[in-house]
């Protein structure tokens, strides 16, 4: 078994959604999914209609809830989440930095829920919505913002999506060396289709030791797609990339199973 922890949820069509259940099933492959909001320019589903999806195939469909780190946030939802069959969180596009004082109780609830969360980091595609409300999401997204959160919250099980992607990656790479509950994947066309094999050896090496025979910041990453139910073609290139790069570099088999499946499967109860 693998566990993605990085799909989407944009289509209610139930032949879409059994199509990419199908594809789970055939890869022997858990997945995450969730919606990422109102504010951007592809369309995605509405926690209800995420949560309906998982719970018709259970087996392969893992939903996390979008939290709206906006002006406001209503902090009792993370409970309401938890009780409706959520298991994790989704956190993208906010108002604030993600360390603004304003979002801080949102991750103490998810902590004390014990629900992993998942952080966008890095790219954001420009949409209407970016004229619309003037958000400077770069800077709002970068991994930086979440060294605050890492170090308040030490039980929090914290994903940083797409480790910063190109513009960020080295500091995303820094913050996932420091933290210890701080992971990431390296999910999308912004992050492992422009990774070489010793782009990834480099940035995870342990700058102590000249010679890294442990690859123990091997251990913070996860798989991760960004595939979504209707665009389903990321989803086995991503295990590919993953599978085929990690053996290059050298990670031993014992820590591409917690990459691949492990790691997460543990946070989830898997």
């Amino acid at each position: 078994m693998r566990v993605d922890i990085h799909t989407h949820c944009d289509t209610t069509d139930s032949a879409e959604v059994e199509a990419f259940a199908g594809m789970c099933r055939k890869n022997e492959t858990v997945a995450c999914i969730y919606s990422v909001g109102p504010r951007c320019s592809h369309h995605y589903c509405t926690n209800e209609e995420t949560l309906a999806a998982a719970k018709a195939h259970p087996d392969v469909l893992i939903p996390f809830a979008f939290v709206d780190l906006w002006d406001r946030v209503d902090v009792n939802e993370i409970d309401k989440f938890a009780k409706q069959g959520f298991r994790g969180l989704k956190f993208i596009s906010p108002y604030h930095p993600y360390d603004h004082d304003l979002y801080m109780p949102a991750y103490q609830k998810a902590e004390e829920a014990g629900l992993p969360v998942v952080f966008h980091t890095g790219l954001w595609r420009a949409c209407k919505a970016d004229a619309l409300h003037k958000r400077p999401m770069l800077t709002n997204m970068r991994p930086l913002t979440l060294d605050r959160i890492a170090r308040s919250f030490p039980n929090l099980k914290i994903v940083m999506a797409h480790m910063g992607t190109t513009i960020f990656r080295q500091e995303g790479a820094e913050m996932i060396r420091l933290h210890p509950n701080l992971y990431a994947d390296l999910a999308g066309c912004g992050s492992w289709f422009t990774v070489r094999s010793h782009d990834l050896a480099e940035l995870l090496s342990d700058p102590t030791k000249e010679i890294d025979s442990t690859f123990s910041y091997f251990r913070k990453l996860l798989l991760g797609s960004d595939s979504y139910i209707g665009i389903r073609a990321p989803f086995e290139a991503a295990q590919d990339w993953y599978s085929h790069t990690l053996a290059r570099v050298g990670v031993p088999k014992e820590i591409q199973q917690e990459i691949m499946s492990g790691t997460a499967a543990g946070w989830l109860g898997l």
